[in-house]
């Protein structure tokens, strides 16, 4: 049985990323039933519309939803401004992408969107909801990673080292963010 989260705790707004699908998408469903209103964030705006209508006739919640990038380096100056005037309580930053690639036939540019989607994204969204829960007091940040991060992986080697990135810096920031964030 599943444990619900505590709204006082984590409430009342929650952001999601990587929300039109995937884990993302059910993370988004999981929090609606427990009575948190939502955030939810990619790149398909026409799904987190249909997502969150859903999910607000079936929870009474409501939402926000956000078309955006978060492989571009510009993507959090438009999350800040749609989200200043919410009490985000949990972030989940879960947005990436990843799959076979030939790591010197990959176009320079597009390892760099890798990263920038499956670490740096992680880096910006961590800091910047990191410090409005410290000032809050309370609440919380996953960071969503892969299996993959755990050790090196032929033919995902720049997904994998992207993606370690964001195990080190969950396992890291656990052990320090609950001394700024009680339990």
């Amino acid at each position: 049985m599943r444990r619900r989260l505590d709204p006082e705790r984590f409430g009342p707004w929650a952001v999601v990323t990587g929300a039109s699908s995937g884990i993302g998408k059910e993370f988004a469903r999981q929090l609606a039933a427990d009575g948190l209103n939502l955030v939810l964030v990619a790149r398909r705006l026409p799904l987190l519309e249909t997502l969150g209508h859903q999910l607000e006739e079936a929870y009474g919640m409501h939402y926000r939803a956000l078309g955006l990038d978060l492989s571009k380096e510009n993507f959090l100056k438009p999350l800040e401004d749609a989200t200043r005037d919410l009490d985000i309580g949990l972030v989940i930053s879960n947005a990436g992408e990843g799959g076979p690639e030939e790591f010197l036939a990959t176009e320079h540019h597009r390892l760099r969107q890798i990263v920038q989607l499956n670490a740096i994204a992680h880096l910006d969204l961590t800091h910047h909801y990191g410090r409005r829960l410290a000032q809050r007091g309370r609440g919380g940040i996953l960071l969503v990673s892969t299996m993959g991060a755990r050790q090196a992986v032929p033919y995902a080697a720049n997904v994998a080292a992207a993606k370690a990135y964001v195990l080190s810096l969950g396992e890291a920031l656990h052990s320090v963010l609950p001394r700024v964030l009680p339990p």
